[in-house]
């Protein structure tokens, strides 16, 4: 509504009003993906959050902010300026997300092959490993197909 009037009162202020919506907006923005970026930094892990998803909105925030940049030039910066500012948030989630689940899967990988290495060596049996896991994978097992149970 306040926009509204200020066509009709005061053109020549339509600017720096849109200058200060610009800059309320990519406040607004950056307080919705802090709480994200805190989580996924505390927890180190991504869980919900879809890294490919990820890997193509984070870009597309860069291509969107260009595209307006092109469109309405230097002064348009606060109507381009938070799709900068979301997409290096994004790139900050992604990019942590990315780490946190190599690192995950790493260990994950470790530890399965420290248990392998244990039944191998006869310091657990058996019958003490988990049904699901084959004692005899290695790099060349196929992950889907006959596991010959």
């Amino acid at each position: 509504m306040g926009s509204i009037a200020l066509i009709f009162a005061r053109p020549q202020s339509l600017q720096s009003w849109a200058n200060f919506l610009g800059i309320q907006g990519t406040v607004l923005a950056a307080i919705q993906y802090l709480p994200q970026i805190w989580t996924t930094f505390k927890i180190k892990r991504v869980y919900s959050l879809s890294i490919p998803m990820m890997c193509i909105q984070t870009p597309g925030s860069f291509v969107w902010a260009a595209s307006l940049a092109a469109r309405l030039g230097p002064k348009g910066w606060s109507a381009w300026g938070i799709y900068c500012v979301t997409g290096c948030l994004q790139g900050t989630l992604l990019g942590m997300g990315v780490v946190y689940e190599w690192r995950h899967k790493r260990q994950e990988k470790a530890e399965l092959e420290a248990r392998i290495d244990a039944v191998n060596r006869g310091e657990v049996e058996r019958e003490n490993v988990d049904e699901n896991v084959d004692v005899n994978a290695n790099e060349q097992t196929p992950l889907i197909g006959n596991s010959g149970r």
